[in-house]
């Protein structure tokens, strides 16, 4: 399992001062990037190559609300992937 800690910014808050929606699905595609980048596939490969990942499906588990400034972990799960 690959996790990441990071924190929630002044940009991901809504109305209310929770994180709002969208940005938990912008902190899991950052996160993916970084799984990338981090096994030796970083994104200035996807660009010379001209490809990038394809993704299927993310879910998104609400266990508490996020507020400004607060710490949260994001963890990736692969659900499938070749050798090569």
């Amino acid at each position: 399992m690959f996790e990441k800690r990071l924190i929630a910014g002044w940009g991901d808050m809504d109305f209310n001062s929770h994180m709002r929606n969208t940005a938990f699905l912008d902190k899991s595609a950052d996160v993916r990037m970084m799984f990338f980048a981090e096994h030796g596939f970083p994104t200035h490969e996807f660009a010379r190559r001209q490809i990038g990942p394809v993704v299927r499906k993310d879910e998104i588990e609400y266990f508490k609300e996020i507020r400004l400034l607060e710490e949260f972990r994001v963890t990736l799960a692969i659900a499938g992937l070749a050798e090569d």
